[in-house]
């Protein structure tokens, strides 16, 4: 990317700042004005005429301002942008809501996508808290039929798997008790491998099989992003974040010019974010692409057509992973429209990944 003379990237910050505030084309008289720019507005016409030429702004029409494209919000994101801390006490806030559920996982992940979306007013993804590589803690066998059972599996990550298995011959529930008691203590804390090579020395009895092969395709089958399950908050109204309406106000004409330009971008961000919210849901993109996410740790920011999916092509994501690599953790994030407050949605992402690595590290031990 081209580096910018300060000029231009004072003008193309204030540029952004004021489209992702007030959702309208911005006019160079507006950027004067209001940002007290020390430039004449020729000068700021100039100026935006190059930023143009580097695809870093565009004019939706000849009489409108100029709005920011996706390389512009990269330019600013990387450059320009100031990233905006959480108040004190929206983090003591937080905190207490995590100390009333935290003996209880299974609330963690609701609760910190809806601590997201009321916050960024946007909607937030998360998958819930798992290790990538599945170990034994224990497991039930119960019986269904005379030759079917019901494989309850609990993981140390907490997770809980369940299968059905065919028997080779009838089996009481009492046996399939005696064999859960015999097998649980040689098989707790063993991963699919180590499980496979235990068998080999071990020489189970036919039943015993049966289960133990359940088990291990279970354990096989439990690092695959694939089948992970990604939760989505309900979408809060885009339109909350914009300031409020002035409809039944009597406007100057351009101020109600304005007016209906921003309302109708806004309705129209809305709209997308809920197709791409049900695209999610529907075809599973998700967790496709947590798979490509970089392993290291930080905040990752997807911006607009940088997605490699079209139906993501009119949002942004603000996403980061949580827990320690290789054991326990998962990924949480911010789906939004590309005019979002990047620097509020990076300081929020950050600071609920980290509320999650204390939680894991209290859970299971994690450094």
């Amino acid at each position: 990317m081209t580096p910018l003379s300060p000029r231009k990237q004072q003008i193309l910050r204030a540029l952004v700042e004021e489209y992702i505030h007030n959702a309208t084309p911005v006019a160079s008289e507006t950027l004067v004005r209001k940002y007290e720019l020390p430039f004449s507005s020729a000068t700021v016409r100039h100026e935006l005429a190059g930023l143009e030429e580097a695809n870093l702004i565009n004019q939706p029409h000849t009489s409108a301002g100029r709005v920011p494209t996706d390389l512009g919000y990269r330019y600013f994101v990387e450059h320009l942008m100031q990233e905006s801390a959480l108040l004190l006490d929206e983090q003591r806030l937080i905190r207490h809501m995590f100390y009333q559920v935290q003996d209880q996982l299974d609330q963690w992940v609701r609760l910190t996508a809806s601590v997201m979306a009321r916050l960024l007013h946007s909607a937030a993804v998360m998958t819930p808290p798992r290790s990538i590589e599945g170990r034994i803690k224990h497991f039930e066998v119960l019986a269904v039929t005379d030759l079917s059972v019901h494989l309850i599996l609990v993981l140390m990550d907490g997770s809980v798997q369940q299968q059905r298995l065919l028997l080779e011959k009838p089996t009481q529930q009492d046996e399939l008790s005696a064999i859960a008691a015999r097998l649980n203590p040689l098989f707790l804390g063993k991963n699919a491998d180590e499980l496979n090579t235990f068998l080999v020395t071990y020489e189970p009895a036919p039943v015993e099989r049966i289960i133990s092969n359940g088990i291990v395709r279970i354990l096989e089958q439990h690092g695959e992003m694939e089948g992970d399950v990604f939760f989505g908050e309900d979408i809060v109204n885009i339109l909350d974040q914009s300031t409020v309406s002035a409809v039944g106000l009597r406007l100057p004409p351009e101020e109600e010019r304005a007016e209906r330009i921003r309302k109708m971008i806004e309705e129209l961000e809305h709209k997308r974010l809920q197709k791409v919210m049900d695209d999610l849901e529907q075809k599973r993109i998700l967790p496709v692409l947590a798979s490509h996410l970089p392993s290291s740790d930080g905040v990752q920011v997807i911006i607009g057509g940088e997605n490699q999916w079209d139906e993501m092509k009119d949002v942004s994501l603000v996403l980061a992973r949580y827990g320690q690599q290789g054991k326990v953790g998962g990924l949480l994030g911010i789906i939004g429209p590309t005019r979002m407050q990047y620097g509020r949605a990076i300081a929020v992402v950050r600071y609920m990944s980290q509320v999650m690595d204390e939680l894991l590290a209290d859970a299971y031990g994690c450094e």
